[in-house]
């Protein structure tokens, strides 16, 4: 017997009674995995940021002003070429764009003021602390529960950033202001309102390149003129190794690597990625082994090794997507 639809109806021999035992595996594991891999190249690519800011002379903001610009126009082709601008139109996306592009505005900004007001180390760890943020939020505003291991994967994480970075705490002259402190928890607060703004559009199914052209063009246009202003007042003059990473940052870092870690939200839970995004820290010491002959610590090693081992846990033993009902 069938349904009114020509389907099996409920019960029938055709489909057996209803299941009673556990459910059944993920259907769509492949892709789950390919939202895990894309994740994990994007957090590795990104590691090499720390060296190619080291190579570079240019000024902080203008530098940072030209990563954005040179994203943006590589993009902005691609976009146009594959028709993915049509997704801006899409309803709620364009509110939801201004949303993303102004938390990745507020966030480097907020990272940079809390680098110079702190340290590398205290800014670090505190803007790190988005996915503690997100294990809590993310119930609430995506409606995508928080499964038990990322609690744990999220313990054993923080344990490794800890590690990493204990020897910055104890060498280095630690400002730990209250502005300071202020700025480093603002700046992780951003980047997890960063990625809750880019989960919601990408379960509107707006393409990747898309959000990350937006919020490239409108992070160029907000530190152009910081840029200048700073560019004018250290009588700076422009090289071409500078241009060179300003222009590998752009391509490499930003509309690759932003665009591969967007498109990968798709497949798995906002709290999962920002965990998986660990492996950033974690690469960027065999960047400046490789690059700069700056051999890592044994608290650096160890730290990577905790983080890789919260990484692993969330792939094998996290749950899969479900479709998220969004909000707002």
């Amino acid at each position: 017997m069938s349904g009114g639809d020509g389907s099996p109806a409920a019960g029938s021999p055709a489909t057996g009674p209803p299941a009673t035992g556990p459910p059944a595996a993920p259907a769509a594991q492949p892709e789950r995995l390919r939202g895990y891999l894309e994740v994990g190249v994007a957090s590795l690519a990104n590691g090499s940021i720390g060296v190619m800011v080291t190579y570079a002379d240019m000024p902080a903001t203008m530098l940072l002003f030209l990563r954005m610009a040179f994203a943006a126009a590589a993009l902005g082709g691609v976009v146009l070429v594959s028709g993915s601008w049509r997704d801006l139109r899409s309803p709620g996306a364009p509110l939801r764009l201004l949303g993303i592009s102004v938390s990745l505005a507020l966030n480097l900004i907020l990272y940079f003021l809390a680098i110079r007001s702190t340290g590398v180390a205290v800014a670090i760890f505190l803007s790190y602390l988005a996915p503690l943020y997100l294990a809590f939020v993310a119930p609430r505003i995506l409606r995508e529960a928080t499964d038990r291991i990322v609690y744990v994967s999220l313990a054993i994480g923080l344990a490794g950033m800890g590690v990493i970075l204990v020897p910055g705490l104890l060498l280095e002259s630690t400002k730990l202001s209250a502005v300071g402190l202020f700025y480093g928890w603002a700046a992780g607060v951003m980047y997890a309102v960063y990625l809750l703004f880019a989960k919601s559009l990408r379960g509107r199914h707006v393409r990747s390149t898309a959000v990350v052209f937006t919020q490239s063009a409108f992070t160029a246009a907000v530190m152009l003129v910081p840029g200048l202003f700073a560019v004018s007042a250290a009588h700076y003059h422009y090289s071409g190794r500078d241009l060179l990473m300003a222009a590998l940052l752009g391509l490499v870092n930003t509309a690759f690597a932003f665009s591969l870690f967007m498109d990968g939200l798709r497949y798995i839970r906002v709290q999962h990625a920002s965990i998986v995004g660990y492996l950033e820290p974690v690469s960027a010491p065999l960047y400046a082994l490789v690059f700069l002959s700056q051999v890592p610590s044994r608290w650096t090693m160890a730290g990577g090794a905790l983080i890789v081992t919260a990484g692993i846990l969330v792939v094998l033993f996290g749950r899969e997507e479900a479709e998220p009902e969004l909000v707002g």
